[in-house]
């Protein structure tokens, strides 16, 4: 059954211990008897009602409810007043208790003390007087009460007083035993909520109060449990961000939220002297740590933030294998640093030496063979400072953010990733090889590769071929490389997507048309003249394609090579510019070759109505830009040694083909073009039509014909 007694006691222990007292706000001292209580109930309700200026005495409440509602609980429970009697005055008569004077004046010091302490934690006035003295001046008058036997013969004669059959000496043991509790919560629930530098002096004085020695470790785990769980809650949540998002931010929360948390756990239970607390310790630590990890991974990493993130969680780690861990990395972090640098020297030892291309082309090949995203990520920013016009060994910040790979990351069930000593070596490694291949650049043969699986393990774009033996094509993963500070053969224009990966294969004539088509759109995207300069195309057959989940590999692209028209070798310099913005260019394609492959592809579109037989090129441009038509398709009209069946035939069977190409749009109508007579001059040329899907009224629209 619920003991009124020790309920009262947990309902007023806390920082309103005194402010909630009954006899406090009702002025009343706590021998009072019930005919003065009420006395004093009506007139100052009435007084109060009635706006009347009057002496409330030491009464703390100008409220007449608040004051009706303490003598109503003083005339109410036995159990309960007597409660709120061990927190009110007790004065200096003595003459019913038989108490000796110094108790009673003990007492009320120890309770105007604690009152006052409270009030100066809870106020502006503890920031100019240190309550401290308030809470020693408690602690030790609190002691000598209930340390005194005559507190229980105290409580013993008000009990006998109030003559009360609810009460008998068993209340007076059960207030005994809750009051060491009750005396100590309100600095338990201040130093967990009021400002972090008063927790460590509040909590040392919890321990002082009496009987709480045994009591305040608990009393304090049980108040900090919400911050406890706070702060774990938004670990949890923030680790699971690292490496998916901006580590600024992410530590920026840290600073902010969970490290107050934490200085208030270190004030409340200190790690030394808590398991619960020293891991969070660790765990925090971590944190930061992960994200100046995940700036070394992006290659941001020189400017001071890494360094700063592992000084703090190397000052918060405790575990030393957590210790060890943030030493490692911070040993790794000025091991690249200090690698990189070397690096930087080199690029711009070859810069100044032999030239912006030179140092391009050598970080576009160090770039295409390392998976680190912290060199890919300096390589970056010294390709923009050579673009600048600035040293690669510069200081230099482009205006647009450098590409960025996400990097990998552990598991979220681990808290702290593995150690990086592995890590750091092929890091370096890395570097120096880099540094190797610097070395002979210019005496070894060299090689360019268009043929990996993966773009970014090709010969860069923008770099410059050497003159190649016929049938390169056949080959295109040994090509010669040349300096593009010295006359050369070709160069490479661009990587493009032939379908999604993965896809089914486009067929032979539909990929080279693809290829074709956008290759030319990136050689005009880079600003090369069509009239001067031709493409060979590259990609791979149909045994090689990404098809399905199961046969993921290729990339399913093309590699675009860019050359003279005239055959002639393309001066000292690059032109092709591979960082040019990519937006859509109409291209000047062939609707009706001999080849199908030498035609605009399936699924492009058309600027431009066609009036009457077509005789020239055609504008194509992606459909997702106005046109006139979408290309459905080249299907066969005869084999191969048919007669030639007259112009009327021909022009029907087109028509009827065509026809079939068309969907179900409404709005919309077929554009059949047949071949003529001179076509049938060769008995192997393919006979085939061009299909187009074009609105009814001829206007120009946007997007598929679906």
């Amino acid at each position: 059954m619920p003991d009124p007694i020790v309920d009262e006691l947990r309902r007023l222990a806390g920082p309103e211990l005194y402010r909630r007292n009954a006899f406090r706000i009702s002025g009343l001292l706590a021998d009072v008897d019930g005919r003065t209580t009420r006395q004093v109930s009506q007139r100052l309700r009435a007084a109060l009602e009635m706006g009347a200026d009057i002496d409330l005495g030491t009464a703390t409440s100008r409220d007449p409810h608040e004051i009706q509602a303490a003598c109503d609980l003083i005339l109410g429970d036995p159990r309960r007043r007597l409660v709120h009697e061990v927190f009110a005055p007790w004065g200096t008569d003595v003459s019913d208790c038989g108490c000796p004077i110094e108790l009673h004046k003990t007492h009320d010091t120890a309770i105007n003390a604690h009152s006052t302490a409270i009030t100066r934690e809870l106020t502006a006035d503890a920031g100019q007087v240190s309550p401290d003295g308030d809470w020693t001046r408690a602690r030790q008058n609190w002691s000598k009460v209930v340390g005194a036997k005559a507190l229980a013969t105290h409580l013993e004669s008000r009990v006998r007083d109030l003559d009360d059959r609810q009460l008998d000496r068993e209340a007076v043991k059960e207030i005994q035993r809750e009051l060491p509790r009750a005396l100590a919560q309100p600095a338990v629930d201040l130093a967990v909520s009021g400002p972090t530098p008063r927790a460590v002096r509040l909590v040392s004085h919890v321990g002082g109060f009496p009987g709480a020695n045994s009591l305040h470790r608990r009393m304090l785990e049980t108040a900090a449990a919400p911050v406890y769980e706070d702060l774990e809650r938004r670990r949890t949540e923030i680790a699971q961000r690292i490496g998916d998002e901006p580590t600024d931010p992410i530590v920026d929360e840290i600073e902010s939220d969970l490290l107050p948390l934490l200085a208030r756990l270190d004030a409340l239970l200190p790690p030394a002297q808590n398991h619960r607390t020293s891991a969070l310790h660790d765990q925090v630590a971590i944190l930061l740590n992960n994200c100046a990890v995940d700036l070394m991974n992006r290659g941001d990493s020189g400017d001071g933030r890494a360094e700063r993130w592992l000084d703090r969680a190397a000052s918060l780690a405790l575990d030393p294998r957590e210790r060890d861990l943030v030493r490692e990395n911070k040993e790794m972090l000025d091991e690249n640093q200090r690698s990189m640098q070397e690096f930087r020297s080199q690029v711009d030892y070859l810069y100044r030496m032999r030239g912006k291309s030179a140092a391009q082309r050598l970080l576009r090949q160090v770039r295409s063979e390392t998976r680190s995203t912290a060199i890919r990520a300096e390589i970056d920013r010294m390709l923009a400072a050579i673009s600048a016009g600035r040293s690669p060994a510069s200081n230099y910040v482009p205006t647009t953010t450098p590409r960025r790979t996400k990097p990998s990351r552990p598991p979220l069930t681990s808290s702290r990733p593995p150690h990086r000593r592995r890590g750091r070596r092929v890091l370096a490694w890395l570097i120096v090889l880099a540094l190797i291949a610097f070395g002979v650049w210019h005496w070894w043969p060299r090689n360019a590769n268009l043929y990996h699986q993966k773009i970014a393990d090709n010969t860069p774009a923008g770099s410059c071929l050497g003159k190649q033996d016929d049938g390169w094509t056949a080959h295109p993963d040994k090509l010669r490389s040349s300096d593009c500070d010295d006359p050369h053969w070709g160069e490479v224009l661009a990587y493009v997507p032939i379908s999604k990966v993965p896809a089914p294969y486009p067929g032979d004539a539909q990929a080279d048309a693809l290829a074709n088509w956008q290759c030319l759109e990136a050689m005009i995207q880079q600003g090369l003249n069509p009239a001067e300069y031709t493409i060979n195309e590259v990609h791979a057959p149909a045994n090689f394609w990404s098809t399905s989940k199961d046969r993921i590999g290729y990339e399913n692209y093309a590699a675009c090579v860019l050359r003279r028209q005239d055959g002639a070798e393309i001066p000292a310099g690059q032109v092709t510019r591979p960082d040019a913005k990519k937006v859509p260019k109409p291209v000047t394609m062939n609707l009706f070759s001999v080849d199908i492959a030498g035609n605009a592809p399936v699924g492009a579109c058309l600027r431009d109505p066609i009036r009457g037989k077509l005789t020239k090129p055609v504008v194509v441009v992606r459909c997702s830009e106005w046109h006139w038509a979408e290309i459905r398709g080249y299907p066969t009209l005869y084999r191969t040694g048919q007669p030639w069946p007259g112009d009327d035939a021909v022009v029907a069977r087109a028509q009827t083909v065509c026809a079939r190409t068309m969907p179900a749009a409404k709005g919309f109508t077929a554009w059949a073009g047949s071949p003529d007579q001179t076509w049938w001059k060769d008995p192997k040329q393919t006979k085939y039509a061009y299909c187009l899907a074009h609105r009814i009224d001829g206007k120009p629209f946007k997007g598929a014909v679906k």
